[in-house]
């Protein structure tokens, strides 16, 4: 999913850095409120615990035929475990890392932190909490019904954000959108399958050994 420098046009381009940047300066504004609680200090090492499970998350990628590449993202599941701020935070560290590597465009960072950071990890956190306000009338547990939230929510966020970054591409110009959309959700509907299976088997491990890791619980409204 990661989009590489030229294929978007410069308006796109700008207008998603715009929106890519205001969403980091709130991620950071509310990152700094929850950390001037002294025992959240204690999270900085999850962060980049975390920062480097996405990074092996998107290592394995590939070319997708009219789009860009196709591999798991990882955002819904960061912001599940620290909160949906945190989850574009992490994506857009990681992004940068690999753009350095050529793994997606410098120029494109606004683009591909909007789709992977704010669909990924703000959409698919509030499409969990969505999920558990159904779950939570049921007699499930919550060390499943929180894994099982996140499992779905992650699948229908890494597709979404496929379907989303297809448009970017096809208003580009350069591949045609029907083609750059048909393309980016096929795979990403397979990939998702991926991503929706570990995203949920790492939560529920969370739960059995860390539960305190999961400090999203009242902003999910888990019963």
């Amino acid at each position: 999913m990661h989009i590489p420098d030229g294929l978007l046009d410069p308006v796109t381009t700008v207008i998603l850095w715009i929106v890519a940047v205001l969403v980091l300066i709130i991620a950071f504004w509310r990152l700094n409120i929850l950390f001037q609680d002294e025992e959240s200090e204690r999270l900085i090492p999850y962060i980049g615990v975390l920062a480097a499970t996405i990074f092996a998350f998107q290592f394995v990628n590939y070319p997708v035929p009219g789009g860009t590449s196709g591999h798991l993202v990882g955002g819904t599941l960061v912001g599940v475990i620290l909160g949906p701020w945190a989850a574009v935070i992490v994506l857009f560290m990681v992004l940068v890392v690999q753009s350095l590597f050529g793994d997606g465009g410098i120029t494109a960072l606004g683009a591909n932190t909007f789709n992977m950071g704010v669909i990924g990890g703000i959409v698919g956190f509030y499409i969990v909490k969505a999920l558990l306000l159904i779950f939570n009338k049921t007699e499930l547990k919550k060390e499943i019904k929180v894994p099982i939230a996140t499992a779905i929510g992650s699948y229908i966020a890494i597709v979404l954000a496929a379907f989303i970054c297809g448009i970017e591409i096809g208003i580009g110009g350069i591949i045609p959108m029907d083609i750059a959309i048909a393309a980016m959700v096929f795979w990403h509907v397979l990939i998702g399958i991926g991503e929706a299976i570990i995203s949920g088997l790492i939560v529920w491990f969370v739960y059995k050994t860390k539960p305190e890791l999961i400090i999203t619980e009242k902003m999910l409204g888990v019963a």
